[in-house]
């Protein structure tokens, strides 16, 4: 799995490109950290396009950087997911709590 962190003024897009499983979910926590520390973020979207499965421990990680991204009265959606993780998220009602698009 690889992630890309494109900052671009005050708006970050977080692609993650394959599977967040148990190796992919610790390198998902580094990355999310360093886009933390990042100055003037107020939008985020992450772009799940490329991935078809992630655990709850990824799922975990997205929503504690929620809860921060919220926190700085910023915004957060996620894009481009697949018919499968899009099922997933609605089953557990992501979608109540940030924007979710195919």
């Amino acid at each position: 799995m690889d992630i890309e962190l494109d900052k671009k003024g005050d708006a970050l897009t977080i692609i993650i490109d394959g599977n967040i499983d148990t190796d992919g979910g610790h390198k998902l926590g580094v990355s999310l950290q360093e886009a933390m520390e990042m100055t003037g973020v107020k939008t985020v979207v992450f772009d799940l396009s490329t991935v078809r499965t992630i655990t709850s421990s990824g799922i975990g990680k997205i929503m504690n950087f929620f809860k921060f991204i919220d926190g700085k009265a910023g915004s957060m959606s996620v894009k481009g997911i697949s018919d499968q993780l899009y099922n997933q998220f609605m089953e557990i009602h992501l979608d109540r709590i940030f924007p979710i698009s195919k």
